[in-house]
């Protein structure tokens, strides 16, 4: 779906302009660096709230960077026109949040337990995107294979899932809870912003599909014994 005329993604670049403002001032200010990480001990011990929010607009490489705000000026203008600024930027910024308290959830044993990126936030902006575009064709991994976007919800969302149980999977660097929790808080907030009249069948297999096995996988991981801060 392309922009109407005259409507510019102007809260989408200006997101964009700040993640790569902040990432050029902390290349000198790790200080600052380690003060936005999501750290879980700092958060659920020490209070350290504002890591939630913070650590998703820091980034470790520009690699990193860059894979995320290409993803974000992809999705972004869409979700921006589709739900209004008010509505993009509440969707955003509270899946950054839920991505992380849903870390919290699933790693509630491991207290120094640390991630940053904005991926949470982006998560929650693709599954904003499949909500009302569950049809649109998307590739997978950069894979030149387009499905329809429902389906590489279920897909993202399993693989995610299994990702994250591998005996060995912080290994990898990558924080497939947080972009669960994004994943979740995105699609919420669309059903916030928009339900439609007539729920169609590709949304109802997103949500069930999608949504509900990673609420009962957040349970399951909740309820597993182990001691909480």
């Amino acid at each position: 779906m392309s922009l109407p005329m005259g409507l510019q993604p102007g809260l989408t670049l200006a997101i964009i302009a700040a993640n790569v403002i902040l990432w050029l001032l902390l290349q000198s200010n790790h200080a600052l660096l380690e003060r936005m990480i999501f750290v879980y001990r700092s958060v659920a011990r020490d209070r350290e709230y504002d890591r939630l929010i913070a650590s998703g607009f820091a980034h470790h490489s520009f690699i990193h960077l860059l894979f995320n705000m290409m993803t974000l000026y992809y999705f972004g203008p869409t979700v921006e026109m589709l739900y209004g600024r008010l509505g993009f930027a509440a969707i955003y910024l509270s899946s950054i949040i839920g991505g992380n308290l849903f870390t919290m959830v699933t790693h509630r044993n491991n207290p120094n337990y640390s991630a940053l990126g904005a991926s949470g936030g982006l998560f929650g902006v693709v599954f904003a995107f499949v909500w009302i575009l569950p049809d649109a064709k998307l590739a997978l991994f950069f894979i030149p294979v387009f499905i329809p976007g429902w389906l590489f919800a279920i897909i993202i969302c399993w693989l995610s899932m299994v990702l994250s149980q591998l005996p060995r999977a912080h290994e990898a660097g990558i924080s497939h809870e947080g972009h669960l929790g994004g994943a979740i808080t995105g699609a919420l907030g669309a059903l916030f912003f928009h339900i439609p009249e007539n729920v169609r069948t590709e949304q109802v297999v997103f949500l069930a599909g999608a949504i509900l096995p990673v609420v009962l996988f957040g349970i399951w991981k909740w309820l597993k014994p182990g001691r909480m801060w």
